[in-house]
């Protein structure tokens, strides 16, 4: 889980939480926000300014041996969406202030990025994307804050699937149920006034709509593809 410059290991069980790396270089006002399993089992993850007004965020990459390594990326403002395509070769992130969703080139080899992309951008439904998940098509169902909505992308950058919620601010998706069917999507309430939670009273809640094609298994911590 994601800490102020920290990232760990908590167990609801026992409520335990098992420190795992700090990030003692990062600037004191920003925190880590998304992340995912890389295909060579580690994990990536990012940092955010957390007054939301300086790109100083960073891309890291969380290794078995417990070493923390910076990946060469732009600094950006709120890093958000660690998602690679079914074979690894793509790799999906976003900088959610700049309303864009970025594709990379990865190296399974080499573990190195190229090719920087602009996949998407969401500024005529005027969201910024947030939480995703890959499909086992490829495609990337990213949420959009502000915007009440979650979009599937193919590989191609098009919109073929949009679903409106009743609530303002989708913050992550990921397939659950045996056959990964069920896309679950958290939302937030944090922010909206009085006014903006009458119009959407269901702000805050777990929604879990059927889809027609199944996401993939989640990859796990130090386990290759």
């Amino acid at each position: 889980m994601a800490g102020d410059r920290e990232i760990g290991v908590y167990d609801p069980s026992t409520e335990a939480y098992d420190r795992l790396a700090v990030l003692a270089e990062e600037p004191e006002t920003n925190r880590t926000n998304d992340g995912g399993i890389a295909p060579d089992g580690s994990l990536w993850f990012g940092t955010m300014d957390e007054s939301e007004k300086e790109p100083k965020g960073g891309y890291y990459k969380f290794s078995l041996d417990g070493s923390v390594d910076a990946l060469r990326l732009p600094s950006v403002l709120i890093t958000n969406t660690f998602q690679f395509s079914p074979d690894g070769r793509k790799f999906y992130t976003c900088d959610s202030a700049e309303q864009e969703i970025l594709s990379f080139d990865h190296d399974l080899e080499t573990g190195k990025l190229s090719g920087r992309k602009v996949l998407s951008d969401t500024f005529e439904l005027a969201g910024y994307p947030d939480g995703s998940a890959i499909d086992s098509e490829g495609c990337l169902w990213t949420c959009l804050w502000d915007a009440s909505r979650v979009i599937r992308l193919t590989p191609d950058g098009e919109i073929d699937r949009m679903i409106v919620l009743a609530a303002t601010r989708p913050t992550s998706v990921a397939f659950g149920d045996d056959d990964l069917k069920t896309l679950f999507i958290t939302t937030a309430r944090s922010g909206l006034s009085f006014p903006q939670l009458d119009a959407r009273p269901l702000s805050g809640s777990l929604f879990a709509i059927r889809v027609d094609v199944p996401g993939l298994p989640p990859r796990e911590f130090g386990k290759p593809l």
